[in-house]
């Protein structure tokens, strides 16, 4: 079953470029509400991780492709990145463009929610309900605190890394997708300890007070 299915799915030609798509856009919604941008940014973001693979880079200016490769090496190894490059603005740690209509964009053509539903919405319609997707997909990345989806670099690694292969699969067969237990509690982990390391930032300024 579980083999069909993975046959089913690169058929169709549905993978980890819908997955990213769909986290990105759930992941933008929950933390700025819009929908439509948000459909903007999950595309966006979606084509910044694969754009190489999926859409070829010799369509954009050579400045485009240099400074997209370096933005995404560091946002995935969480390098400081200090300023964001000229045209670009800071938006949930990343830099990402904007175009004149507000939507995001990557060489000079902005993502618009209508894509979002022809590249992501329309294939996964294939083998379910798109709002089903949507509504699952905000189950599962609700479960990870605000520290976790407001940093690029931990949210590719917690959220979307440990269910990039399985994701689809999951909603289809489980009809819903949980984190992986290891990954909540060395979250939980991560959190406890950053919580004791500010306590102990408070007394010492206690102190010196």
């Amino acid at each position: 079953m579980s083999d069909e299915i993975d046959k089913k799915l690169k058929a169709l030609g549905i993978g980890r470029f819908q997955v990213m798509a769909l986290l990105q856009a759930v992941r933008h919604y929950l933390l700025k509400g819009d929908l439509d941008k948000s459909k903007s940014f999950g595309l966006n973001r979606a084509i910044f991780y694969a754009w190489a693979k999926y859409y070829g880079s010799s369509k954009w200016p050579m400045r485009i492709m240099r400074v997209m490769e370096e933005l995404r090496k560091k946002t995935i190894k969480g390098e400081e990145i200090s300023e964001c490059p000229q045209g670009f603005i800071r938006v949930l740690g990343e830099c990402v463009a904007i175009g004149p209509r507000g939507y995001y964009m990557i060489g000079e053509q902005e993502q618009l929610p209508i894509d979002f539903d022809k590249q992501v919405n329309k294939k996964i319609r294939l083998i379910i309900d798109p709002e089903i997707a949507w509504k699952k997909t905000l189950e599962y990345v609700s479960k990870f605190p605000r520290s976790i989806l407001e940093d690029p670099r931990k949210f590719y690694k917690y959220v979307y890394e440990p269910v990039r292969d399985n994701f689809i699969k999951d909603l289809l067969v489980k009809k819903r997708v949980e984190p992986p237990r290891h990954i909540l509690e060395q979250i939980k982990l991560q959190e406890e300890m950053y919580k004791e390391l500010k306590k102990k930032q408070r007394s010492i300024l206690d102190y010196m007070g």
